[in-house]
């Protein structure tokens, strides 16, 4: 009988807590990626009924959401007001084809863009991020830096956005097998 070793894998050269957070990261993207994989576009599009949001819209908040929080919160950067996004890297702004939000606060409705767009976004955002992070002491790490009406810490935004995303995740995998179920294509 076999049986499955489950550990941690964690990137070399940085603090052990700043690696075991990127583990995080990482880990929770797999998950996310696997409930995609083989995902039809009009699947990826679709709107169930009694969904709020459709798999490419909740794949979009997820990166633009993981931007947010590395670029403003933990670097402090600004926001570009004109195309409502935060000012990141050339290499990440490049996916960011809509608004962090709409002006009502609800999540941008994306549709049109394959699965492939959607994975490569998520990866260069991801990229972006463990760049940012994999570079901090164990100090900086920790520090907390101004958020909103409070503050927060790098390691404390890696655990939300690990959350974030898995959250998200169940809604993911809740309109797929909806979309799955409806579409004349699927059945």
């Amino acid at each position: 009988m076999s049986v499955e070793i489950r550990r941690a894998v964690l990137l070399p050269g940085m603090p052990e807590a700043v690696a075991y957070g990127l583990w995080h990261m990482v880990q929770s993207r797999e998950w996310t990626l696997a409930y995609v994989d083989g995902l039809s576009q009009d699947a990826l599009d679709h709107l169930p009924a009694g969904h709020r949001h459709s798999v490419a819209t909740l794949l979009y908040h997820i990166a633009v959401f993981e931007v947010d929080w590395i670029y403003i919160d933990v670097l402090g950067n600004e926001y570009d007001m004109e195309r409502r996004i935060p000012e990141c890297p050339t290499a990440v702004k490049a996916h960011l084809t809509h608004p962090l939000l709409l002006e009502d606060g609800s999540y941008t409705p994306v549709s049109g863009e394959s699965l492939q767009t959607h994975l490569d976004r998520l990866a260069a955002i991801r990229t972006g991020l463990i760049d940012v992070v994999s570079e901090m002491s164990l100090a900086e790490f920790r520090a907390t830096r101004p958020s909103g009406d409070g503050e927060v810490t790098p390691e404390w935004v890696l655990m939300h956005l690990a959350r974030h995303e898995s959250e998200h995740r169940g809604q993911i995998w809740e309109a797929r097998l909806a979309a799955e179920a409806t579409l004349p294509t699927h059945r």
